[in-house]
């Protein structure tokens, strides 16, 4: 497993980090994800390219820098 990470500018709040977590775990349900809202920055261990989560995380609305 991998750690990737991420900055994702439009997450405001905890929901948006609960549906950042619910679209990568779709993806990898044994994926471990950290997002915090404040600093913008998402964390995701897994065994998933980085292209496929942050394919994942752009179809639920948010976008990566």
């Amino acid at each position: 497993m991998a750690t990737i990470n991420f900055t994702v500018p439009d997450m405001a709040c905890s929901a948006c980090a609960e549906t950042i977590t619910q679209a990568v775990q779709t993806l990898d349900a044994a994926a471990t994800v950290d997002a915090d809202p404040t600093s913008k920055a998402v964390a995701v261990t897994t065994t998933e390219t980085a292209e496929r989560i942050a394919a994942a995380i752009t179809n639920a609305g948010y976008t990566i820098q």
